[in-house]
C-alpha cells in the first residue's frame, strides 16, 4: 500500500512537472537591425514572457530577465556590428527560473524596452549619453567635534597630532613653528582648527586632491586663490570678464562691479573687474588687460544735408563722377562710375573731399541749392552717432461735440524728420568702415476734406556699410521730396463762414521736386586730442 501511494505521488509531481515545462516561454531567436536613428534589438519567443529589465552601467549593458523561459534557439551569444552593440549574451538566470539576456554596449545610449506579444524589443540610440556627474568629495570636516587643550606647544605638533586623531591630509611648511597655547571645548572640528591657525598667523589652502597646506600667512604658496580689483579705464567690464576667461585658472572666477553714471538713462556702466584666481593666473589676467584696456579711437563725423530744387533741365539729377563703394540699389562696385544720381532709389557711392567741394560750388552757381543743415558730432569707435533734423507740420483737428453740436478746433504738430545714423568703426590700418543708415520722411499730398486735410508721409531708408579713408566723403543720393506748398486767399470774415467759407476763398497749389544729398565725412582724431 506504501509502495502504491509513493508511486502515485512521484506520477503526480512528475505530470505537474511536465504541465509547469509546458507554461515556460522559448527564445526563439534574437535579431540585431540598424533603423535611421538607431538600433532595435528583438528577442522572439513563442509565447507572451514575463520579463524585467535593468540598466547596467560597469560593463554597459542593458540586461533583460525572461522568466520561466528556456533557450531555443541552440546559441548563446549573438555578434553585432551596428554600433553600439557589440553583442546579445544569455545565460540561465541563477536566481529565478528562466534566462537572463544581456544587450552588450560600447557606450551608454539611450533606451527603451517595451513587449510586444511574443516579442522584447530593446530600442537604442546612438549618441552616447555623458557620463554622470561624480559626487563630490565628502567634507572631512562634517560632523567633527574637537575639544583640546595644549600649553606652549609647537603649533605644528599640535596639527600632526588633530591630523592623526581625524584622519586629515595636512601638511605644513618649514616655517610653521609658532608656539601656541589652546583651550577649546566641543567646537566644530573646521572653526577650532582655524582658530588655532589664526592664532598661529597661519593660514590653511585645500588642494585639488584633498590636502590641506599650511604655511604662514604672508607667504604664497601654488593653489592658494587671491582676489584682485583690476580697474578699467576704456573697455567694459562685461567685455573684459568674457575676454580673460581663457586666462583663468579652473578655479578662478571674474565678477564685474557696476557703477551707476548719471547719463539720464539709468543705465549701468561698469570699471571694476574682481578676478580670484592663483597668483600665475594674476599675471596673465594682467597681459590680456594691458592690451585689451587702451584708448578707444574717436572718430568727428561731419554731415552735409544739401537740398536742391528740381528743374527741367534736370530731369537726371546732377552728373559728377561718383566712385562706388557700396549701394542699396543694386551697383556694381567693382568698378567706377560716370553716372547721374538717380531719383528712383537711393544710392550711396564716396568720392573725395575735393569732388565734393567742386560738386557743392557747381550747385551755388546754378542758385537753386541750399544748405539745410550742417552738423558735427564725435563718437568712439563702435558706438552709434546719430543726427536727426527735420520740421513740425502744425495739423487742424476738428471736434465736435455730439450734445450741442459745437465745432471746436485744436491743433497737434506732426515731425517729419530727417535722420542719419552712422556707427564708425576705425579699423588696424586707419580707415573707418561705417554702418550708414539715412531715414527721410516727407508730405507727398493731403488727403481729407477742405476743413480736415490730413497729410501723407513718405519713408524713406536704407541700410549699408562702406569702408573710407579719413577725411573721405560718403555721399547718400536719390532722397527725392515732393513737396506741395498751398496759398489760401480769402474774403476776410466771409472766408471764415463755416459750410459756405469755400465760396469765398481761394487755394491755389504748388509742387515741386526737391533732391536731397547727404555728405558724409569722418575724421579720425590723434589720440592726445
Amino acid at each position: 500500500m506504501k509502495k502504491t501511494l509513493a508511486f502515485a505521488l512521484l506520477f503526480v509531481l512528475g505530470v505537474g512537472s511536465v504541465l509547469i515545462a509546458g507554461e515556460q516561454a522559448t527564445i526563439r531567436d534574437i535579431t540585431v537591425d540598424r533603423l535611421l536613428d538607431g538600433v532595435r534589438v528583438t528577442i522572439a519567443c513563442d509565447r507572451p514572457p514575463n520579463v524585467s529589465s535593468f540598466v547596467s552601467a560597469q560593463p554597459a549593458a542593458i540586461v533583460i530577465d525572461l522568466m520561466d523561459a528556456v533557450n531555443g534557439t541552440g546559441r548563446e551569444r549573438f555578434e553585432s556590428a551596428h554600433y553600439p552593440v557589440t553583442a546579445v549574451t544569455m545565460q540561465a538566470s541563477e536566481a529565478t527560473t528562466g534566462y537572463r539576456v544581456a544587450v552588450r554596449l560600447r557606450d551608454m545610449v539611450k533606451s527603451r524596452v517595451t513587449q510586444e506579444g511574443n516579442l522584447v524589443v530593446i530600442e537604442l540610440g546612438i549618441v552616447p549619453l555623458p557620463p554622470p556627474a561624480a559626487p563630490p568629495p565628502a567634507d572631512p570636516f562634517a560632523g567633527k567635534i574637537l575639544t583640546l587643550l595644549v600649553k606652549d606647544a609647537q603649533v605644528s605638533d599640535v596639527l600632526r597630532m588633530v591630523a592623526s586623531q581625524f584622519d586629515l591630509n595636512i601638511l605644513m611648511t618649514q616655517d610653521v613653528k609658532q608656539q601656541v597655547t589652546v583651550r577649546v571645548n566641543e567646537v566644530p572640528l573646521r572653526d577650532g582648527i582655524d582658530a588655532l591657525l589664526k592664532a598661529a598667523l597661519c593660514n590653511m589652502v585645500e588642494q585639488d586632491n584633498g590636502i590641506y597646506v599650511v604655511k604662514p600667512v604672508r607667504q604664497e604658496i601654488y593653489g592658494e586663490l587671491h582676489t584682485r580689483l583690476y580697474t578699467l579705464d576704456y573697455v567694459e567690464a562685461d567685455d573684459a570678464a568674457k575676454a580673460v576667461k581663457e586666462a583663468l585658472s579652473p578655479e578662478g572666477k571674474a565678477e564685474v562691479s557696476y557703477r551707476r553714471v548719471d547719463d539720464g538713462s539709468g543705465s549701468d556702466r561698469s570699471g571694476l573687474l574682481i578676478v580670484t584666481d592663483i597668483p600665475e593666473a594674476h599675471r596673465r589676467v594682467a597681459e590680456f588687460l594691458a592690451v585689451l584696456d587702451r584708448p578707444v579711437p574717436q572718430v568727428a563725423i561731419e554731415a552735409k544735408f544739401i537740398e536742391t530744387t528740381r528743374s527741367s533741365e534736370d530731369r537726371y539729377g546732377i552728373d559728377w563722377q561718383i566712385r562706388a563703394s557700396a549701394s542699396t540699389g543694386g551697383w556694381d562696385a567693382s568698378r567706377d562710375f560716370g553716372i547721374p544720381i538717380v531719383f528712383d532709389q537711393m544710392v550711396l557711392g564716396k568720392i573725395s573731399l575735393d569732388q565734393m567741394n567742386a560738386s557743392l560750388d557747381l550747385l551755388a552757381t546754378r542758385g537753386n541749392s541750399r544748405v539745410l543743415a550742417n552738423p558735427r558730432t564725435m563718437t568712439l569707435s563702435n558706438q552709434k552717432a546719430t543726427v536727426s533734423m527735420g520740421v513740425n507740420v502744425p495739423l487742424r483737428e476738428i471736434n465736435k461735440d455730439g450734445n450741442t453740436g459745437e465745432i471746436t478746433y485744436t491743433w497737434r504738430t506732426r515731425s517729419i524728420p530727417i535722420q542719419l545714423e552712422v556707427t564708425p568703426y576705425v579699423t588696424s590700418d586707419g580707415k573707418v568702415t561705417m554702418h550708414v543708415k539715412p531715414s527721410v520722411e516727407a508730405i507727398t499730398g493731403w488727403v481729407g476734406s477742405a476743413d480736415d486735410q490730413q497729410p501723407i508721409v513718405a519713408k524713406r531708408e536704407a541700410e549699408t556699410q562702406v569702408t573710407v579713408s579719413d577725411g573721405e566723403v560718403v555721399v547718400i543720393g536719390g532722397l527725392v521730396k515732393e513737396e506741395e506748398t498751398r496759398t489760401i486767399g480769402k474774403i476776410p470774415l466771409l472766408g471764415d463762414i463755416p459750410v459756405l467759407g469755400h465760396l469765398f476763398k481761394k487755394t491755389s497749389v504748388r509742387r515741386e521736386q526737391n533732391d536731397l544729398m547727404i555728405f558724409i565725412i569722418p575724421h579720425v582724431l590723434p589720440m592726445e586730442s
